[in-house]
This record gives structure tokens, C-alpha cells and sequence, in this order.
């Protein structure tokens, strides 16, 4: 039973409100400018989508359709997955501040290279 009580809580106290949270940054952005994008758009569907996933997945915990072993591989999933994101928004960060010169680096001619 203490996956499927880790798997529960994870849903309803993390993953479901920072969805929402999304959701809202989102329609917040689309006020701001009186009208949405296509992208804002289809990422709002797509998180509107994603909340309801784990909605009905809540629901099945909920009604006892999920056993232990199940509810393991979830809870494993998702916390990857999670952590996943957390990395990428980091590596954004990281990445940002070098990036002009990196992409210049193939092209730095030393004082060896008289060649060309």
C-alpha cells in the first residue's frame, strides 16, 4: 500500500497543481496579450490534457484499480520524469551565458593557422 499512498499524494499535492499553475501562467500570458498564439494554444491544450490524465488516474487509485506493483512503476515513472524536467530547466540556465561563444569556437583562427 505505500506506493499507491506515495502515488496518490504525488498526484494530488505536485503534479496536478503545478499543472494548474501552468495552465494559469498560460491564460495569464494570453490576457496580457488579448489573444493567444498558436503555440500558447496547443501547449494550453496540451497541459488541459495532462491534468486530466492524471485526474482519471487519481480516480482509479481512488476506486482500487490500481494494485501495488502498478502503482510502483507509476510512482517511478513520474518521479523520473519529473526529475527530468527539473534538469533541462536547469541546463537552460546553465547554457544561456555561454552560448555566443560556443558557437564561435569552430571559427577561432590562431596565429598557427597563417594558412588560409
Amino acid at each position: 500500500m505505500a506506493y499507491i499512498a506515495q502515488l496518490k499524494h504525488l498526484i494530488q499535492n505536485e503534479l496536478i497543481p503545478d499543472v494548474e499553475d501552468h495552465i494559469d501562467d498560460i491564460f495569464e500570458s494570453i490576457a496580457s496579450q488579448k489573444d493567444a498564439t498558436p503555440q500558447e494554444r496547443a501547449q494550453l491544450e496540451d497541459m488541459q490534457a495532462l491534468r486530466d490524465e492524471y485526474k482519471e488516474l487519481l480516480a482509479e487509485i481512488q476506486s482500487g484499480d490500481i494494485d501495488e506493483e502498478e502503482a510502483e512503476q507509476l510512482y517511478t515513472e513520474l518521479t523520473s520524469m519529473r526529475e527530468g524536467e527539473d534538469e533541462e530547466e536547469d541546463d537552460l540556465y546553465d547554457d544561456e551565458e555561454d552560448e555566443d561563444e560556443d558557437d564561435y569556437d569552430e571559427f577561432d583562427i590562431d596565429a598557427e593557422d597563417d594558412q588560409y
